[in-house]
């Protein structure tokens, strides 16, 4: 799976997207995981839904859906207006 930064979450991990491709992942809770441990300082924001918005094959997923090793998956906080 491609997972995608945007936002201030670009500067917490030092990319703009990356492939995962680790099996345990198959699920948004178990991606969450993964990328809590591999990025320690996204754990105080990534598991808050109001923080940080997650979709999957650009449509925004809430709760825990299963993910497949061709979506993409895309992290960004949430959209402000002004």
């Amino acid at each position: 799976m491609i997972v995608k930064y945007f936002a201030w979450l670009k500067n917490i991990t030092n990319i703009e997207e990356e492939t995962i491709s680790d099996q345990s992942v198959i699920d948004i809770k178990t991606l969450k995981k993964f990328l809590t441990v591999k990025y320690p300082k996204l754990k105080k924001y990534i598991n808050k839904n109001d923080i940080v918005r997650v979709a999957i094959n650009l449509e925004y997923v809430t709760g825990n859906k299963i993910i497949k090793s061709n979506d993409e998956i895309a992290l960004f906080p949430p959209v402000s207006g002004g």
